[in-house]
């Protein structure tokens, strides 16, 4: 097991790693839109806050040499159920053509009142 918390990877906010490599795949914690070096972002709009949070994801998968058409599952909170047609949007805009398997959560509140979080699992 390799666990990744280093360089210019999003820092945990709590008691938990980033991301952590295990039996051949790539395990990344929930992330909320705060850019790596720490800047919150709670106020912005959902695209901005998708477009941070997926670059951070971007940066935990390049970190393990890995990229999104490696991704074998998302999950994505969402703080109200009426972003689910824009997540879908974004999402498919953002990684292309693989699909990984997927669930969208609607959740009554996120940490610092964010839009969204997503967590990954993908093969190394």
């Amino acid at each position: 097991m390799r666990i990744m918390n280093a360089g210019r990877l999003p820092k945990p906010q709590g008691h938990y790693s980033t991301a952590i490599i295990s039996n051949h795949f790539l395990f990344v914690s929930g992330q909320l839109p705060i850019s790596a070096e720490g800047s919150h972002h709670h106020e912005d709009d959902f695209e901005t806050q998708f477009n941070i949070l997926f670059q951070n994801l971007e940066q935990v998968l390049t970190a393990a040499s890995c990229s999104f058409s490696k991704v074998v599952k998302v999950t994505a909170y969402l703080s109200d159920i009426k972003y689910s047609p824009q997540f879908n949007a974004l999402f498919a805009d953002f990684i292309g053509k693989h699909k990984p398997v997927r669930t969208v959560v609607p959740v009554t509140e996120l940490p610092w009142n964010y839009k969204l979080e997503v967590d990954l699992i993908a093969e190394v």
